[in-house]
């Protein structure tokens, strides 16, 4: 695992290009009547249990936190939006108190052995294969552990997908999509190398954080995140700020990731640096923080790898600007 000390020399002397992306994505993306409902929590179940999760979000990899809720009067008769006469502070941060984010939730060590990144599609979805595996063997044993199920996701690189959650957004307004129905990370060919060119650190470091979704989703977090939505009129302050403690919490993953991968195989120390420090080249966003909170998120969990650090629910709202 890597650990980095409080004198130790931390990622980012080298800063590379800012990423080319945009910052919302509108609801509207969706139609209403294909907006599932909230799944509960899922749970570690005894054998033979047999229960279907339908989606709770779609996520666009480089834009805001899309939330797929439903449009009706919720139980107390509110509809999403609307904010309550007397907001419960308590209800956001409870988000929070989820098991996978006890303090002391290491992930394992794991040595990654990944092909190089090249431009050719077999070759790329090889690279996001071999990098999804190495996540599944990191994050399998926290979920677990913390009784909560565990289902791979896989990778798209398809420049024209067909998606469980609809079409993807036109390329300038995002790079790709996590799509919870059919388990899929969708990061269409030409999109990314668009974006990214050929850096190892910045394909390694999108995925990671989009796999940080995929463990959200998992864990319950999201649904937890999705029910506080109806509280809130969509794009006001409050609505943004729980995006960002959404997506800063993915980058705080990414980085746990990285600490317990850095150093064996093909991730070197200083790759996973450069996989970490990656994170200042998304610009500044009103959905995703700040290009230095950005980063900063991805430190906390690549400084000791403890997955309770990542734990942007309890967090001041200073801390997630």
């Amino acid at each position: 695992m890597h650990t980095v000390g409080d004198a130790a020399e931390e990622p980012g002397s080298r800063p590379g290009p800012v990423r080319p992306y945009l910052d919302d994505l509108p609801l509207e993306l969706w139609e209403a009547d294909e907006r599932p409902a909230p799944a509960p929590r899922r749970r570690r179940r005894r054998p033979g249990w047999n229960t279907v999760l339908p989606v709770v979000v779609a996520l666009a990899l480089v834009g805001a936190l899309v939330f797929v809720v439903p449009l009706g009067e919720d139980e107390g008769g509110s509809r999403p939006g609307a904010v309550p006469a007397e907001p419960e502070v308590s209800s956001l941060a409870s988000i929070g108190d989820n098991p996978l984010l006890r303090r002391g939730t290491n992930l394992p060590d794991v040595r990654c052995d990944l092909p190089g990144v090249r431009a050719d599609h077999g070759a790329l979805h090889r690279f996001y294969s071999a990098e999804l595996r190495c996540l599944d063997r990191a994050w399998e044993p926290a979920l677990t552990g913390a009784g909560l199920d565990f289902e791979r996701v896989t990778v798209d690189v398809t420049d024209d997908p067909a998606t469980a959650c609809g079409a993807l957004p036109p390329p300038e307004r995002a790079t790709g999509l996590y799509c919870a129905e059919d388990a899929t990370i969708y990061l269409p060919r030409q999109r990314t190398l668009d974006a990214f060119g050929l850096s190892d650190e910045a394909h390694l470091a999108t995925l990671a954080h989009e796999y940080g979704h995929h463990v959200q989703h998992l864990s319950g977090i999201l649904s937890d995140a999705n029910g506080q939505l109806n509280r809130y009129p969509a794009g006001s302050p409050p609505d943004r700020e729980l995006g960002r403690r959404v997506e800063l919490q993915a980058n705080c993953f990414a980085g746990a990731f990285f600490s317990s991968a850095s150093g064996r195989g093909s991730i070197t120390d200083g790759l996973a640096d450069d996989s970490v420090d990656d994170f200042r080249n998304w610009v500044d966003s009103d959905t995703h923080g700040t290009s230095d909170t950005q980063r900063e998120w991805a430190l906390r969990g690549y400084r000791k790898g403890d997955v309770g650090t990542c734990n942007t629910w309890h967090a001041a709202s200073a801390d997630v600007t």
